[in-house]
């Protein structure tokens, strides 16, 4: 956190992912009093406010005060947001965009002063197992670098990328916990099919997802190494696998994320 001494982070926005964000830079030491929150809604300020931390409904406030300013709103809603603050910002003052599709150049056209940090996040920030990826716009230093690493590392790990990679990004890691989900319900259905109670089925694989990625979190085989370790010759395993191949799994997954990528490339404001 040594990157956010001394500097005032703002938020305009406080749902999922801004929440997600507050909560992870006041659990890593950042004093509350250097964050400071702006949502229309009351409910959202009222859980910020529990811990401490400022809110205002006045999205100009955040604009003139902070000195990081990270817009966690819907894309629909970023071209209205940033209008309104636009007439607030000085050059000093960094911005984060966390909104899906909204480009660096998107943003940069219509904050002309303000250096731009464009950041692809996912949803196990919510649990401070986040992956994100960050690209710099032109005017993004060496030290908002930093502070985008500070802000995001709070809440998992995070990579800088050239946008360009984003798009990949998004349907890799941004629309990957959906795929986890789709995999663990038709699972746990599978497993209920074969005559398991739903409460063991879903105990059973939920423990194996949670246990067989802290293997992968060790990094001491590689997937296929591990596959190998539980697949013998002519076994159960080996019996499943051979019908996931069979059914060309690997490719449709592969076209899956293709289709996400494809679908984030045409959603992308430029």
């Amino acid at each position: 956190m040594k990157a956010l001494r001394g500097l005032t982070i703002g938020f305009i926005g406080a749902g999922t992912m801004g929440h997600a964000l507050i909560t992870g830079l006041v659990a890593q030491g950042v004093a509350r009093r250097a964050l400071l929150a702006a949502d229309p809604n009351r409910a959202a300020r009222a859980r910020l406010r529990a811990l401490g931390v400022r809110t205002t409904q006045e999205n100009c406030l955040v604009a003139c005060e902070a000195d990081v300013i990270v817009l966690a709103v819907k894309p629909q809603e970023m071209a209205s947001v940033l209008d309104g603050i636009a007439p607030c910002l000085s050059r000093r003052q960094l911005i984060i965009s966390i909104a899906a599709g909204i480009t660096l150049r998107y943003v940069s056209a219509r904050l002309r002063k303000s250096p731009v940090i464009r950041v692809m996040p996912n949803l196990p920030a919510t649990a401070r197992k986040g992956f994100s990826a960050y690209a710099c716009g032109r005017s993004a230093t060496s030290r908002h670098r930093a502070v985008a690493q500070a802000i995001f590392g709070a809440v998992g790990e995070a990579v800088e990328l050239p946008e360009r990679s984003l798009d990949a990004i998004t349907a890799v890691s941004g629309s990957g916990p959906a795929y986890v989900f789709f995999l663990t319900r038709i699972w746990e259905e599978a497993a209920v099919a074969l005559g398991l109670p739903a409460a063991v089925a879903k105990r059973a694989v939920r423990q194996t997802l949670a246990g067989s990625v802290e293997l992968l979190a060790g990094d001491q085989l590689s997937p296929t190494e591990w596959i190998a370790r539980v697949a013998s010759k002519k076994g159960t395993t080996e019996a499943a696998l051979r019908v996931l191949a069979k059914r060309d799994v690997g490719r449709h997954f592969a076209e899956a994320l293709r289709a996400a990528a494809k679908r984030s490339r045409a959603l992308s404001k430029s």
